[in-house]
């Protein structure tokens, strides 16, 4: 057998989903319990995305208090991670759920195998064939070399829109200005007094980004330069845990030489970060720096251009449609591209303002999975077509789930009966849906 003549050449795929998120994990999971022969790629070691590669320390919310806005597979995925957790009792968030990241890349390599899903880790996207807006297969490289392979539907779950753009797909990208919101290096920390931490924290009144820590550090004019704030802190077992925190201005998600720039700076910084949580955070005096995330964390690239398109409007104004697919409401999180651009007040008063009533959402129309002028190519994560602002809400990993599991189900469909995206019932598509018990508000 020649270099690169793998079986994975020699199968034509119903359903190919390319990034292993967590929207690409539900739409590949949803496509091949649907009876879809379905392959998932993955350019990295393992499945997960931010909440693995990224070390993102906890999830968004699944649930407005009482009511369950994001459900099916996502919400499967919670339950098994919360049936062994090593969390202390009294560390639990019902609201932000920690991640260990080594239990979660576990759990989906076993979800991904046992729905019979096929995978390619290690494995890149270098190219696409096919003509007129029609997708006929994607080109791949990895250790077995280059190779090809065919798929009815594609779905494109690389949150930088990566599969979707090489097929012809437009995209909009960042502010006026051409730029994005900042990235973080999230890192793990060791030897970290949980119960002392916990104790001074329902004594104090802390909340979970460090407000009063913070706070005391500026008075002391020692808080570390460039950043207001901690995004998040996630406790994941007794000694240890995970920091949202630092910012790599100027970034470009897009370039090669920007990312490396990103990395490098990121990992530069994490000296400065760890003085600060020695220093001003009770438990963690003798606290050790255990592990950085194996890549930064992206917040936002391209938002792919599609048949149709949720917006600040839509936001504000709780919009729900006849071909919704998904349901959130978390607020409008917009991080500063540059640090000229940090206004404390703003910032958080946007978040704060945002943030919707109790019982309230928006819905993602299905239109919003559909890049305009391609027939057989899907999209569902962080890059799904939306407005800047909006975008600042659907990139949480939640709602990644969401538009994941919709994805892959209608391609499964669409497969089966041999029809275009574009043409499916999207009644039919919410009534499964709503079966396979995701949530539509």
């Amino acid at each position: 057998m020649r270099r690169g003549e793998r079986k994975w050449s020699k199968v034509k795929y119903d359903v190919l989903v390319a990034g292993g998120g967590p929207a690409g994990v539900a739409a590949a999971i949803a496509s091949a319990r649907e009876g879809a022969r379905t392959l998932l790629i993955e350019k990295e070691a393992c499945l997960g995305g931010m909440g693995t590669v990224g070390g993102v320390p906890a999830y968004g919310p699944f649930y407005d208090e009482d009511i369950e806005l994001i459900g099916g597979i996502g919400q499967e995925l919670l339950h098994k991670l919360m049936e062994d957790d090593l969390i202390p009792e009294k560390a639990r968030n019902t609201r932000w759920y920690a991640i260990d990241s080594e239990r979660l890349k576990r759990l989906l390599d076993e979800m991904v195998a046992d729905n019979g899903v096929d995978i390619l880790l290690h494995t890149y996207l270098t190219g696409v064939t096919g003509e007129d807006g029609h997708l006929l297969s994607v080109e791949c490289v990895n250790k077995s070399g280059k190779f090809n392979i065919e798929a009815d539907i594609f779905i494109d779950c690389t949150g930088d829109g990566d599969l979707a753009v090489m097929a012809g797909a437009g995209y909009e990208y960042g502010d006026e200005e051409g730029r994005v919101q900042a990235g973080t290096l999230c890192f793990k920390i060791a030897g970290f007094d949980t119960d002392a931490f916990l104790k001074y924290a329902q004594e104090s009144g802390e909340d979970g980004n460090l407000s009063l820590a913070v706070a005391r550090a500026k008075k002391d004019g020692a808080f570390v330069p460039n950043e207001m704030s901690v995004c998040g802190i996630g406790i994941y077992a007794d000694g240890v845990a995970s920091f949202n925190f630092g910012h790599v201005y100027n970034i470009r998600p897009l370039d090669s030489d920007g990312l490396t720039r990103a990395e490098m700076e990121a990992r530069a910084a994490l000296p400065r970060l760890m003085e600060f949580i020695r220093r001003y955070v009770p438990g963690a005096e003798n606290a050790v720096l255990a592990a950085s995330g194996p890549c930064i964390g992206i917040r936002e690239s391209r938002r792919i251009v599609g048949r149709d398109r949720v917006t600040r409007a839509d936001y504000d104004k709780r919009a729900k449609h006849a071909d919704g697919i998904a349901a959130y409401n978390y607020p409008i999180d917009l991080h500063p591209p540059v640090p000229a651009l940090w206004d404390e007040d703003k910032n958080k008063s946007l978040y704060v303002t945002s943030r919707y009533k109790h019982g309230e959402s928006y819905d993602i129309p299905y239109g919003c999975l559909l890049p305009a002028g391609l027939s057989n190519v899907m999209v569902a994560g962080r890059c799904i077509s939306s407005d800047r602002a909006m975008n600042a809400s659907v990139r949480l990993m939640p709602i990644c789930f969401g538009t994941g599991q919709a994805a892959g189900t209608a391609a499964a469909l669409c497969t089966a009966e041999g029809i275009k995206p574009w043409d499916l019932d999207t009644d039919r598509l919410r009534d499964m849906l709503i079966a396979n018990k995701c949530i539509i508000g």
